[in-house]
């Protein structure tokens, strides 16, 4: 007899133009009726975890000898080498369809302490409905709509990014698994931003210090970044910052012999007094004075 054929995420994505992919790993798409209607399957058995929440409507799944109906605010997974179709849909669905190649989801689950082990996976082959709660169905469905924007958008950390908020969407998988409070996710994903954000901004603040820039990189609100970095570690980014730059000031000043006119444009400052006046408020005396001592 011959063997149903399996296909990757770079077929299903290639036949269907599906527009935010990531690479042959990655995939996350908002699908409505219309999407879920047309979309073609190249093979019998997708090589990927599918993940989905839906947002509102209704979807009907049969998948081997079950009958999987999935209402708003339902999460269902469907997982690698899994035969499945759709029976019906409601005419106003809409999900979120986050697709993982399983060889890549293996990687990142060994990489990270944090995560449970893979085999606790086994779980999704009882086919589970998780009723998420208005908070966790927030938190997920926002967590989703920045992958979806990292994908579609150029970052400089853009691989790193995916990961970050890969590795995300698997904390929350493996707890709704475990039945762990999701408060404990957060903390853990509170503090990848702060090791990310510090990554970025000791590469950028010689000519990037506006919060802005870095939550762009990151993916996230200003604000959010901002209450990040201060409920880790008591201080502000603007202060990180100025650490940062002060500390090269002070570096130049002693190992170069460049004007300080030549550091304030090295360092993004506007001019050379506006670089005195920064360095005055720090060491309390002239950037001249500081050289000579």
């Amino acid at each position: 007899m011959q063997k149903p054929y399996i296909y990757n995420l770079d077929e299903l994505a290639a036949l269907n133009k599906i527009p935010h992919q990531f690479g042959s790993p990655v995939a996350c798409i908002l699908a409505d009726g219309d999407l879920l209607s047309r979309i073609v399957h190249p093979g019998a058995m997708p090589s990927f975890f599918n993940l989905m929440i839906v947002i509102k409507g209704a979807v009907h799944y049969a998948i081997k000898n079950h009958d999987i109906e999935l209402k708003a605010h339902d999460l269902f997974v469907i997982p690698p080498y899994e035969s499945f179709k759709i029976k019906a849909h409601s005419e106003d669905v809409q999900c979120f369809h986050h697709l993982l190649e399983k060889n890549y989801s293996d990687e990142l689950v060994a990489k990270n302490s944090q995560l449970t082990d893979a085999a606790n996976l086994d779980v999704l082959n009882s086919y589970p409905i998780f009723h998420l709660s208005e908070n966790m169905f927030n938190e997920i469905h926002d967590l989703l709509l920045n992958i979806n924007r990292t994908i579609g958008n150029n970052h400089l950390y853009k691989q790193e990014l995916i990961n970050l908020q890969t590795q995300g969407m698997q904390l929350y998988m493996a707890e709704l698994m475990a039945g762990v409070d999701v408060d404990t996710h957060v903390q853990r994903h509170k503090d990848r931003i702060l090791k990310l954000f510090f990554h970025l901004a000791t590469r950028h603040f010689k000519r990037e210090r506006q919060i802005q820039f870095y939550a762009d990189q990151l993916n996230i609100s200003p604000t959010y970044l901002s209450r990040v970095v201060k409920e880790l570690t008591g201080n502000t980014i603007y202060s990180f910052l100025s650490h940062f730059l002060y500390n090269e000031i002070c570096i130049q000043l002693r190992t170069t012999e460049k004007s300080i006119s030549d550091i304030a444009f090295d360092l993004n400052f506007p001019d050379q007094s506006a670089l005195t006046n920064f360095f005055k408020s720090r060491a309390n005396m002239t950037p001249l004075a500081y050289r000579k001592g």
